[in-house]
């Protein structure tokens, strides 16, 4: 069945109850390799699941007789959905129709082959079928693969340039024809082709917004602009951003009108766009850090078997579930599953089995059945939700820790009777105290000499990291310090996240208590020199406190006397 569209015939068919429309050059392929098989792409071993999210899957397959394809089937949530989609286009169509657009406009998409959609009243179902662009990756991933600089490859900076040059017109291309992406950042632009041709695509289009009088608000360009080099943060300069202003100021006809305009001419753009992307970065970070508490890409939340449950997607809380039962009877047992049994938390160690997989996990109880630890739970956030947001806000800032896996709670509030967090087991002999006292007890050879320097300077860039980034820990002891070792990657990894503080400056008196708390854990054998060998790589790059290192030791040694201090034996 034929339609016009835009002055153009477009093919219409319906097909497993979705209503199509496709280019009629591979509208016949498209309806007997996709449509009919639509429902089975999760099971069709001609398709490869590319990814998936709240809001759709993704799929490869191949269409004989003319090449890969790339399918989107959309998630419809029920009834929030329902109703959004009846005041404005489905993703599908509104891909559809932007992809279209663009490429008659001349700027590299992914093109768009067909599109359906399942109305009953409301939108239950929609889909995208577009070419894929072969061989393509992601900017950040491209950029990192092809065009990192270093001193054996002095071309690439030319190459580099380029790249960034043409990404900047095509922005402001895609601008001056009337459209804003609204989510514009390296993920969403795919690079394909050998460095010294390399070609830019402007992908994912369903918040593309087309302005009708054929000129897109100039805040709205600014603010696209902006997220595109906050994404790029990590594979491109300072100097290389302000280059791609000012190729997207260059490209057009006449001024861009956005902020771009008057801070070149200004000489401010730098330091002006270095804030903002700087704030746009922390924003990033405190919001998906809070994110662990909500349904995502990452977590999901289910209410099973009494418990309200926070977990990754990849385990299922069925798998889940039987890990508090083994607590529990681990203990009231006791013997060496029990890790700790004290009067606020607990931790044992267990077997998760789940996906085929089997791994050693250690669950941690928090005791919050006391009217003391009810009554704060009315003010403040209950201690194991603070800790399981802590964890993952330290996994979102790029720090090595025991993975957290779930958080189980038994009540809300002022209600709250019980909670498990699950998390990754870093076994026992990777403890930054029992390796001191296992490789540098004694006299040491020149390997075992070198070694200790360089886990010294690990465990003070670790520190020093956390208190720049405005990150306290209370209670950075070494029994909470594990070393990830493999092959010649080394991190320092945090087993512990109670008591964790994000986004405020750490003041002179916290950070003396974290590395008092460090000295008194760490046993002897770690003497005098090491300990100001480590002092000195922690104030690297802090010559205000490098210059009081005898006030600061003094103040350290006053904090470790009213501690337990280690000798040659460890300390829990």
């Amino acid at each position: 069945m034929s339609a016009d569209s835009g002055g153009e015939t477009l093919d219409r068919f319906t097909e497993r109850g979705l209503d199509w429309l496709a280019e009629p050059a591979t509208s016949a392929l498209v309806h007997d390799q996709v449509a009919r098989r639509i429902d089975e792409l999760e099971s069709d071993a001609g398709a490869s699941l590319v990814k998936r999210n709240l809001v759709r899957a993704v799929f490869r397959m191949q269409l004989d007789g003319f090449g890969a394809v790339i399918v989107k089937r959309y998630a419809v949530r029920g009834p929030l959905d329902w109703i959004k989609y009846t005041f404005r286009a489905s993703r599908a169509l509104e891909e559809w129709r932007v992809g279209r657009w663009l490429d008659e406009a001349g700027i590299a998409t992914a093109v768009p082959l067909a599109m359906a959609e399942r109305r009953r009243g409301v939108l239950r179902d929609a889909a995208l079928v577009t070419r894929e662009i072969k061989d393509s990756v992601h900017l950040n991933e491209y950029v990192e693969e092809h065009l990192m600089c270093s001193p054996a490859r002095p071309a690439i900076d030319a190459l580099r340039h380029a790249l960034f040059d043409q990404l900047a017109q095509i922005v402001r291309r895609v601008h001056d024809a009337g459209f804003v992406h609204n989510d514009l950042h390296g993920g969403n632009v795919l690079v394909n082709g050998p460095p010294d041709s390399a070609q830019v695509h402007i992908i994912d289009l369903h918040s593309v917004k087309r302005y009708r009088r054929r000129t897109s608000p100039a805040g709205k360009r600014w603010f696209d602009l902006l997220k595109l080099l906050h994404s790029m943060r990590t594979c491109s300069t300072p100097a290389e951003r302000v280059a791609m202003c000012r190729a997207y100021e260059d490209e057009g006809q006449g001024p861009s009108k956005t902020q771009v305009t008057a801070l070149l001419a200004s000489g401010r753009l730098s330091d002006v766009l270095e804030t903002r992307l700087l704030a746009m970065e922390r924003k990033r970070i405190r919001s998906r850090t809070q994110r662990s508490l909500d349904r995502s890409s990452r977590h999901d939340v289910t209410q099973r078997g009494g418990f309200r449950i926070h977990h990754l997607r990849t385990i299922p809380v069925a798998d889940l579930l039987p890990l508090i039962s083994a607590h529990r009877e681990s203990m009231r047992a006791g013997g060496a599953a029990v890790l700790k049994d004290a009067r606020k938390s607990a931790l044992t160690r267990q077997t998760l089995h789940s996906g085929g997989v089997t791994r050693s996990v250690v669950v941690k109880e928090y005791r919050c059945a006391g009217v003391a630890a009810r009554l704060k739970n009315v003010v403040r956030r209950p201690r194991p939700i603070a800790s399981w947001v802590a964890g993952n806000g330290l996994v979102v800032r790029g720090f090595d820790v025991a993975a957290p896996l779930a958080l189980l709670m038994d009540g809300r509030g002022p209600a709250l009777s019980s909670a498990f967090i699950v998390m990754e087991d870093l076994g026992d002999g990777q403890r930054l105290d029992l390796i001191a006292l296992d490789r540098f007890v004694g006299d040491l050879d020149a390997p075992r000499r070198a070694e200790k320097k360089r886990l010294l300077s690990l465990v003070a860039t670790t520190f020093r990291r956390l208190h720049q980034e405005g990150i306290y820990h209370g209670d950075m002891k070494a029994v909470n310090l594990f070393l990830r070792e493999d092959g010649d990657a080394v991190s320092m990894v945090l087993a512990d996240y109670d008591r964790v503080e994000f986004d405020t400056p750490v003041p002179p008196r916290r950070r003396i208590k974290n590395l008092a708390q460090l000295s008194a854990s760490v046993p002897i054998c770690i003497g005098l020199a090491d300990r100001l060998r480590f002092f000195r790589e922690y104030t690297r790059g802090d010559e205000r406190v490098a210059r009081q290192w005898k006030n600061w030791f003094q103040l350290i040694i006053a904090d470790c006397r009213r501690k337990i201090v280690v000798r040659t034996e460890p300390i829990e």
